[in-house]
């Protein structure tokens, strides 16, 4: 049976009525955020009159405008005379700019991408202004203010509502589908952006501190005394402990960990797979913490007692703990991107080697793992930059005592001596050498995730079983 023109007629009509609708209403929202842009604007520079900054000293409190800090300096007391750092108040002149440039842009060219860039921008200065009210207490107890506490008001988080809303009605004067690609491609913009921001970061505070000490004093260094009378900052023995607790760790953990993987792949019963999978989800979330705490009362005594009976002189706390605490935290990582890469490895494969008279484990060692050996490493991989960027768990079983790694020795990983030194160390270059240990740290961890992305780039089987 087929329609004809006149019984379509109806559907047509009502179709393009539906149209009409949906138009009318979309040009009616268009209008809307056309005028509520600039209004956005108008009350975001109106924010700025509103309590901004507040001071507060013993019990005397200062409240302070956008306006009053980029124009004067305030007296805090009848020596001190407050002075604002020169790029904390250009970072507050520029976002009401950035906000008025994003409605320009908006309201008159059309740009809405552009103008919601401006408003984002905006957004982010105020987000790094209000870092600097750490500074500025630093600075008021550097000139002797007693405990200062520095806080942002809510003239600072009205700006913050307004920018976010702004950006939202500039998207949305784009269309749905335009607006949802957009925000898609900022947040991956982000991504980027965050990590561009902390290696400049990284580079910009850690580099001082090695350029005064000297490259190869700094890494190659063995005495690591900040706070002597003629200090040495040398860190060959925590780059040493790092590099020790991973392999040892990588040499005890890839073993286990792949072959749980092979027995959740391949041989367990479903039930008591379905029992060992949740158990190793379970490692993954228990906080590093809790990993540590357990090291030290449980696993310290064990090697200090074992290590007595075989006439070693030691505590308990060292390189050893720290191996078997760094193994068991891996072994999560490892176990799940190697069954996922074991699963993906075609099932024609076993079949043919099964065909050919091969038994099931003699299968699994020369078919199996040879072929999903990219996705193996690629875990490895992941598993050692958990194991290089480990702090709080080290921190409780490695003894904390910069010397040459032994088995049985108390050591300081790098990880153990920016977080064991960070509350303590004074300005000037005990602190910058901190840094720049994070800096060396910084770079192990960006090898590794370059070395990922490389072998993930490699292989690994994505067919179907």
């Amino acid at each position: 049976m087929t329609l004809g023109k006149r019984d379509l007629a109806p559907h047509n009509e009502l179709s393009r009525k539906s149209q009409c609708l949906l138009s009318s209403r979309q040009s009616m929202a268009d209008r809307l955020l056309k005028y509520i842009i600039p209004m956005l604007t108008l009350f975001s520079l109106v924010a700025y009159s509103m309590p901004y900054l507040r001071i507060d000293i013993g019990t005397k409190s200062v409240e302070l405008s956008a306006l009053m800090i980029v124009i004067a300096n305030i007296r805090v007391s009848v020596e001190y005379l407050l002075v604002f750092p020169v790029l904390f108040r250009a970072i507050i002149i520029i976002s009401p700019l950035l906000m008025i440039s994003a409605c320009i842009v908006s309201f008159f060219l059309k740009k809405h991408i552009i103008a919601s860039i401006l408003s984002i921008s905006a957004l982010m200065c105020q987000i790094i202004a209000s870092l600097y009210s750490s500074e500025i207490a630093k600075s008021l107890v550097a000139n002797g203010i007693g405990r200062p506490e520095v806080s942002m008001k809510y003239g600072w988080f009205v700006f913050i509502f307004l920018t976010v809303v702004l950006s939202l009605s500039v998207l949305a004067q784009e269309g749905l589908e335009k607006a949802a690609e957009q925000v898609f491609q900022f947040t991956a913009l982000v991504s980027v952006g965050i990590v561009v921001i902390m290696t400049v970061y990284m580079f910009a505070y850690g580099t001082p501190a090695i350029a005064e000490i000297g490259l190869i004093d700094f890494l190659l260094g063995k005495e690591w005394r900040p706070t002597a009378g003629e200090p040495e900052f040398g860190i060959l023995y925590m780059i040493l402990a790092t590099i020790f607790g991973c392999v040892g760790a990588i040499a005890i953990g890839v073993p286990v960990g792949l072959f749980t993987a092979v027995f959740l792949a391949e041989v367990a019963p479903k039930k008591l797979g379905d029992v060992i999978r949740p158990a190793v989800d379970l490692l993954a979330g228990i906080p590093s913490v809790i990993y540590g705490f357990i090291g030290m009362k449980i696993l310290v005594p064990v090697i200090r007692e074992l290590s007595i009976r075989f006439g070693i002189n030691t505590t308990g706390s060292g390189l050893a703990a720290v191996i078997i605490v760094l193994a068991v935290m891996i072994l999560p990582t490892i176990i799940r991107v190697t069954e996922t890469t074991l699963r993906s490895v075609p099932r024609s494969y076993t079949e043919a080697a099964l065909a050919l008279g091969n038994t099931k484990i003699s299968t699994i060692f020369s078919i199996q793992i040879p072929a999903a050996r990219s996705g193996i490493l690629a875990g490895v991989i992941l598993g050692v930059g958990r194991a290089i960027g480990e702090t709080m768990a080290v921190i409780m079983v490695a003894g904390n005592i910069v010397k040459f790694p032994t088995l049985f020795s108390s050591v300081r990983p790098m990880t153990a001596g920016i977080a064991f030194e960070m509350g303590y160390a004074e300005a000037g270059l005990h602190r910058q050498s901190l840094f720049g240990i994070g800096l060396v740290l910084f770079v192990f961890i960006m090898i590794v995730n370059v070395s990922f992305s490389y072998i993930s780039k490699k292989g690994g089987f994505t067919g179907e079983n």
